[in-house]
């Protein structure tokens, strides 16, 4: 640590380092644990503060992307409440492409997003790593042909079998797609992301960062995904814990994966179903998570009692 308390680049000295630790593959003294979609669904603090301005605002506003913590290539895009990201000229045809700006255009329009990354981590003082996210891009294209969410996806995947060409740049979320179109579509892709960012950390001097790469409903890719330059493969609640660790081998770190709707249970039942998960996970190379994101409606104490219960039966776990 350096005498005025910053470690490198400025930020704060990070003070707790277990997630990352768990990440890179190394012993701890617990099971890290964290929830996707934190804030935003389900905390009544978060509500409030997005009640006084809508969604993008909020985004664009380092100070409020810091206290919560798109403009999309062009293209107009909207949040509409409970139903989520909407594009209300989506694209349909292959000369819509046109309509789309250069990505080093976009790059420099987006510098609000950097702010707020650099706000919330020097607010953050060392507590707890900051976990960044990045939609995949199949992800986005779904939304911006689908205009908004799909439970067939069926345009986006229609443009997977009759425009190809305009697809090399799409990695994918997994979800809709079978192996076939997975491995020439996404997979490539996903690789090619983890290579680059790891290159581009390199050429600017600064330390390595380890990787998560989430495919929901990606159960038949395992293999490919422990293979494709990550550190740690994030499973969804479909995915037997010791069936994965079979796949993927001892050299990544699986993260997850209690269903969600378990959090709906009593906080006993909570603290049954976590235990259960440890014992199958084990104590190495394993942070433990939900198979997906948080529900609006769920009681941020029993979010409190998934946490706790990772981390009491994880110490016992090891002690055992």
């Amino acid at each position: 640590m350096e005498a005025n308390g910053l470690g490198p680049q400025g930020f704060p000295e990070l003070k707790n380092d277990t997630f990352l630790r768990a990440a890179w593959g190394e012993e701890t003294d617990y099971t890290p644990v964290w929830c996707m979609r934190q804030a935003g669904r389900y905390l009544p603090e978060f509500r409030e503060t997005r009640a006084a301005q809508d969604f993008f605002s909020t985004c664009r506003s380092p100070e409020a992307c810091c206290e919560l913590t798109l403009q999309a290539l062009g293209m107009e895009v909207t949040m509409v409440p409970g139903k989520g990201p909407s594009f209300p000229e989506p694209l349909r045809e292959e000369q819509d492409l046109e309509r789309l700006r250069d990505p080093e255009v976009v790059a420099s329009e987006l510098g609000y997003v950097f702010q707020a990354i650099t706000l919330t981590r020097q607010r953050l003082a060392g507590r707890v790593p900051l976990i960044g996210f990045a939609g995949a891009p199949w992800t986005l294209m779904t939304y911006m042909v689908e205009g908004g969410g799909s439970s067939t996806m069926a345009q986006a995947k229609r443009w997977l079998y009759q425009r190809p060409q305009a697809l090399q740049l799409f990695e994918s979320h997994a979800g809709h797609l079978g192996p076939q179109l997975f491995n020439k579509f996404a997979l490539p892709y996903i690789r090619d992301v983890a290579k680059q960012v790891k290159a581009r950390l390199r050429e600017a001097g600064l330390a390595p960062v380890p990787m998560i790469i989430f495919a929901k409903d990606g159960h038949f890719a395992l293999e490919e995904l422990a293979q494709a330059g990550y550190e740690v493969v994030g499973l969804d609640w479909t995915v037997a814990p010791k069936k994965a660790r079979e796949c993927v081998g001892k050299t990544v770190t699986l993260q997850g994966n209690l269903d969600p709707c378990a959090l709906y249970a009593s906080e006993e039942e909570i603290g049954q179903l976590v235990k259960q998960m440890l014992d199958d996970f084990g104590p190495h190379r394993y942070i433990a998570n939900l198979g997906h994101g948080l529900y609006p409606d769920m009681d941020p104490e029993h979010v409190g009692a998934f946490v706790d219960a990772v981390h009491k039966h994880s110490r016992l776990l090891r002690q055992n």
